[in-house]
């Protein structure tokens, strides 16, 4: 163990700039890996406080579903607080209000219009006067003046609530219990109003008007901050006051004695008839900290990291694997010498083992330090988007630590093969031996066998949780290898067909770029391996990002326009709307989180669970307005047929995607879960995916702001009242005349939805037409597939190292061949122009297996899709992206090898031939 470990740090010593060379390699590949990590903890982090700032610290919530005059109350708040699990139950009832400052309103509301504190009062509101009703349970104020600020007001039981939302007070004293007459603004609202502490503010909602006294400013709770709403507290008293309604509540939080149980409570709890009364419209629910998407969503993100980790230091095992090959190459004469004294092969076997931990340990050293680090430098610059400061990943450290190593360890493990089985007498004469050809067709048969495993998990898949599994374990990895194996021969095939063109273009004599390629094969081949990762990387991501804008975004049929509202419209509010100027028509939508039966559900086991989505609207004004594409039936009457059974009832429409990978066809059945109860439908037709499903979800609209909703069904909202006994609505479409849509128009679509927000006032969150939530669809797309081509790039530099790597070895091994040539009259730029020749072929053969490994890791993303989601992508190769990454690739190999090249010029004969002969 001694002696191989003396000859190990022989090795490093004697070749200080390439073993610093490999480390830094490992150690790059180590900062990416922690930073990355670090990060996403520390992302992770942020979201996880900001949603339970928002969510709170409950465990289950009793919600109010259905109808929307359905609501809960303070009796059933008192029995909940009475259940058997439950540790406590605090209710809260929120509205949207409008807001000013005393003092600062141009004229004061009529006389008995405004009330000081929660003493009554009364006074219509603008909404009733027009004609609209309550909107969200409370109209617009009868405040006249400057135009108010619409917050999100939330009556609590102080309390309690702390123990489910505490909040962090900025100044004053916050709200106390039994404290009305006095609201709590949040630092966003206070910052709008130009408020401060002890200031007086007019709030109205639902027709009266109170003068509060502001008795704080709170930070933004959670999501608040990211979507900048603005909102307030009061007490459940004030509110009780300002909406008319006592005992009103819109949700009840509850807090369970056995939190880590919380599902199956949930679970019991529902068919419990004691607890909820389902007929009524009242629910339990698991609250989104324990079953909402979050969770499968960091999950889904280790994974992710796992993999990426794991193909990253796979990279830089093979980097170290062709650097200490080439020295194993060059130290064959010394390794035979060692055996001629007495060294054994497992000694010099265990030497380049050594050597390789010694090089992942080092890049350990400096990469880990060096990730940790750029995270924490991240979360600096980005502190207001990453308020809860820097999140230490103590996975990503483990992984940069152990990853660095065992790449290090790995890499040794082919270089020590290879020197154990040094021959005292042959290695003394190793240089004249040549390459065996078996090896290269071995490499090359197995290389393609396991890029056929990838392909065939692909290609033959079936099961959903085996496929996404398999693909993800088995089926990248030994397309990432058969690759790295393919790169041999492939680079001995481009130096047969390039290197005489190269030669020509750069003044090369004879056959000298081609023989010096022939002699090293593997050590070109590993290094352009290693060059051809970003490339790979760039292709693949703008392969399936140009696939999903042409054959998913670009497809969808999106309404002209949309209104969410924060709460249920009244029916009046339709009319007003289809009276504006430039309106065709509007209907009302429906959204319900609903389940299939098991088999049918799609997402993958102990990952991800989608959720589907019953859209409810009202056929006749909806097929008005969506000139829907029907895949089935195909003929005009076969079309008619359908609409005419969704008004019948019993009937649902679906997306093309809904039936991927499910084995249901148009005249089948499929019964649908949502509430507590059950129905089957009839599949009746097939259509172009409407989108609305895609607004809902951009915008996390109904049941499930937590969940991810794919393949939703649509149907009419008359089954969602008879079959579920759900018929709120938050969600308008709104059809555009085709004088509004016509180009240039006098009055446009944003004319015609500024008045639309006018009518709709309190309660909206959103007004869009379809042109900007496909902008801002596609600008998500287009900026992940920057950051990934960035990604990539950076993986380019990476391997770039090798490549310095590969030439100053190979400059090494051959100085007294160039002195010889440089003696007999060869200029300074022909050595040069040799090295930057190989270089040349390392880059041309990275395109070419850059090119082909992104192209068919292109085709496995869009076929992963296909089998987890439904979505059906074609493929096509983007020659843009190919065209970028293989400038990308041949310049930067270029320009690794340019400070090799430069300092072997400037070298004399009489330095280059003073170097020990071969």
């Amino acid at each position: 163990m001694r002696a191989a470990w003396r000859l190990a740090i022989n090795s490093l010593s004697q070749r200080r700039g390439r073993t610093g060379l490999l480390a830094a390699s490992v150690a790059m590949c180590a900062a990416l890996i922690v930073a990355v990590a670090c990060a996403m903890a520390s992302l992770t982090k942020a979201v996880e406080t900001r949603i339970g700032e928002t969510i709170g610290a409950a465990d289950a919530r009793i919600e109010r579903r259905g109808s929307a005059d359905m609501a809960l109350g303070t009796e059933l708040l008192n029995k909940a607080d009475g259940w058997d699990g439950v540790k406590l139950a605090v209710g809260r009832l929120e509205r949207i209000a409008e807001v000013r400052v005393k003092g600062r309103e141009a004229a004061l509301p009529a006389a008995g219009d405004v009330k000081k504190g929660p003493t009554g009062g009364g006074g219509g509101g603008l909404a009733e006067k027009l004609g609209l009703g309550s909107i969200g349970g409370g109209a617009s104020t009868a405040m006249k003046g400057p135009a108010p600020v619409r917050i999100a007001l939330i009556g609590v039981d102080v309390a309690r609530e702390e123990q489910i939302r505490p909040l962090k007070l900025i100044k004053g004293e916050g709200l106390k219990v039994g404290g009305s007459g006095t609201i709590v603004l949040e630092a966003k609202a206070a910052e709008t109003l130009k408020v401060d502490v002890g200031e007086v503010v007019l709030v109205s909602t639902g027709g009266k008007v109170l003068e509060l006294t502001v008795a704080g400013v709170v930070e933004q709770p959670g999501l608040s901050a990211i979507f900048e709403k603005m909102g307030a507290r009061v007490t459940l008293e004030t509110m009780w006051e300002l909406t008319g309604k006592s005992g009103e509540l819109t949700d009840i939080d509850l807090l369970l004695k056995e939190p880590e149980k919380a599902e199956q409570w949930v679970a019991a709890a529902e068919k419990d008839a004691t607890k909820v009364e389902k007929d009524k419209g009242v629910a339990i629910k698991a609250s989104a900290k324990v079953s909402g998407g979050f969770q499968n969503q960091v999950r889904s993100n280790q994974i992710g990291f796992l993999l990426a980790s794991v193909l990253a230091f796979v990279a830089s095992g093979f980097i170290v694997t062709t650097g200490l090959t080439t020295n194993v190459t060059e130290r064959t004469r010394e390794l035979s010498i060692v055996r001629c004294i007495g060294g054994s092969r497992q000694q010099v076997a265990l030497a380049q083992v050594f050597v390789g931990a010694v090089v992942g340990l080092m890049g350990a050293v400096v990469g880990v330090p060096m990730g940790v680090g750029a995270a924490a430098a991240l979360v600096a610059i980005f502190h207001e988007q990453l308020p809860a400061g820097f999140a230490m990943s103590w996975l990503g450290v483990g992984m940069g630590i152990f990853g660095s190593v065992f790449a290090g360890v790995i890499g040794g493990v082919w270089p020590a093969v290879s020197a154990s089985r040094v021959s005292p007498l042959e290695g003394l004469s190793v240089r004249s031996r040549g390459v065996a050809g078996k090896w290269l067709w071995i490499s090359l048969v197995v290389g393609i066998v396991l890029i056929g495993v990838h392909a065939s998990i692909v290609g033959l898949a079936a099961n959903t949780d085996v496929t996404f599994w398999s693909y993800v374990f088995v089926g990248v990895p030994c397309m990432m290898a058969g690759y790295f194996l393919v790169s041999v021969p492939i680079t001995r095939g481009v130096a047969v067909v390039a290197a005489g063109v190269i030669s020509k273009v750069m003044g090369l004599p004879g056959k000298m770029l081609s023989r010096t390629l022939a002699a090293t094969p593997y050590r070109h081949g590993y290094t352009a391996g290693a060059m051809m990762l970003g490339l790979a990387l760039m292709v693949s991501i703008w392969t399936n990002g140009r696939a999903v804008l042409r054959d998913w975004l670009d497809q969808l049929e999106v309404p002209d326009a949309f209104a969410v509202g924060l709460f249920p419209y009244p029916d009046e509010t339709i009319q007003r709307i289809e009276k504006v100027e430039g309106v065709k028509a509007a209907t009302p939508i429906s959204l319900l989180a609903v389940e299939l039966p098991k088999g049918t559900a799609q997402g993958v086991v102990g990952l991800t669970k989608f959720q589907t989505s019953f859209i409810g609207f009202e056929p006749d004004e909806f097929f008005e307005l969506m000139a829907l594409k029907w895949d089935e039936p195909k003929d005009e009457a076969g079309v008619q047929r359908a609409k005419q059974r969704l008004r019948e009832g019993g009937a649902i429409i679906v997306a093309r995607e809904f039936l991927v990978n499910r084995k249901i066809d148009v005249g089948g059945k499929i019964t649908i879960s949502a509430l507590g109860k059950s129905k089957e439908f009839e599949v009746v037709g097939v259509v172009h995916s409407p989108g609305l499903d895609i607004v809902s979800q951009f915008y996390k609209i109904g049941e499930g702001a937590m969940d991810q909703a794919v393949n939703s069904v649509f149907g009419s909202r008359k089954d969602l009242r008879e079959a579920f006994n759900y018929s709120a609505w938050s969600l308008i479409q709104i059809g555009f005349t085709d004088a509004v849509k016509r180009a240039g128009a006098e009055r446009g679509p944003s004319a015609v939805l500024a008045d639309v927000k006018e009518i709709l006032g309190m309660g909206i969150l959103e007004v869009g037409s379809a042109v900007e939530i496909k902008d801002r669809i596609r600008e998500v797309i287009a900026g992940t597939m920057l950051v990934a081509s960035v990604v990539a790039i950076g993986a380019m530099l990476v391997a770039c190292l090798a490549v310095a790597n590969l030439i100053i070895a190979g400059v090494q091994a051959r100085r007294f061949e160039f002195g010889v040539l440089r003696a007999v009259g060869a200029q300074r730029g022909l050595l040069a122009r040799l090295v930057i020749g190989e270089a040349l072929v390392i880059g041309l053969s990275a395109c070419v297996l850059g090119t082909f490994m992104g192209m068919q890791g292109g085709w496995g993303g869009p076929k992963l899709y296909q089998i987890v989601i439904g979505i059906v992508l074609r493929v096509s190769p983007p020659w843009e992206a190919i065209g970028v990454g293989c400038l990308a690739v041949i310049g930067i190999t270029v320009l690794a090898a340019a400070p090799t090249a430069v300092g072997l010029a400037a070298r004399p004969p009489r330095e280059l031939l003073g170097s020990m002969k071969g």
